[in-house]
């Protein structure tokens, strides 16, 4: 386990650590579950725990996306606590990440091998240029489906799609944000920057409802 001090007192306030040279073995002998740590490119970047604002935003999303798929049949939404092993010396763990019913590997295992169908980061003065950066272009390398990036700061949602050549680049900031990948999932921008964040169930209802018309209508 990682233990971040400085001087005689652990570290409480935001931070990230980055410690270079770490191998995949070195990175598993010093991660537990109970370390939140991700391994980029044989850097192991070690963070402070998540603030409340992207606690709140990232469980929401979560649980109405993890509902909707149940409800279809879809598939599995997992994060942000599992290791997501893109590549040699890659393993992150997005907010989110959604695998297809025919993927979902069974028993779970520790850490997901390869890329996952659609990943989702909410970004945060912390992580910003680390997931915009790094992250955004190694998921695009690896080929995963569908890459989320929600974006408070900016009350936008910047969302990658995979394409034969390449991947199509879409910025929504007002209306429906529609998933090509998990079919008929959408969200409203809008519901995102709420204060408070609006009942899940009741989202759920309206995405359920009008799935099949997921469009960037208002």
């Amino acid at each position: 386990m990682v233990e971040v001090k400085l001087g005689r007192r652990k570290l409480d306030l935001p931070y990230t650590v980055r410690i270079p040279g770490v191998c995949e073995a070195l990175f598993d002998e010093l991660v537990d579950e109970d370390t939140r740590a991700e391994l980029i490119d044989g850097v192991m970047v070690v963070h402070s725990p998540a603030s409340m604002d992207h606690d709140d935003v990232g469980g929401w999303v979560r649980s109405v996306m993890a509902f909707y798929a149940d409800v279809k049949g879809a598939g599995k939404v997992l994060g942000p606590d599992s290791l997501v092993h893109l590549a040699t010396c890659r393993r992150f763990a997005p907010d989110l990440y959604f695998l297809r019913r025919e993927r979902v590997p069974v028993p779970l295992p520790r850490v997901f091998e390869g890329a996952p169908d659609l990943v989702l980061e909410v970004l945060s003065p912390s992580n910003r240029d680390e997931d915009l950066v790094d992250k955004r272009p190694a998921y695009r390398e690896a080929k995963v489906g569908e890459i989320w990036l929600v974006d408070p700061a900016e009350q936008r949602v910047l969302i990658d799609r995979k394409r034969k050549r390449g991947y199509a680049e879409d910025e929504v900031t007002a209306g429906r944000a529609p998933s090509a990948v998990l079919e008929g999932f959408w969200l409203d921008v809008s519901w995102l920057w709420g204060e408070p964040l609006p009942n899940r169930m009741t989202c759920l209802q309206a995405i359920v409802a009008e799935g099949g018309r997921g469009g960037r209508g208002a």
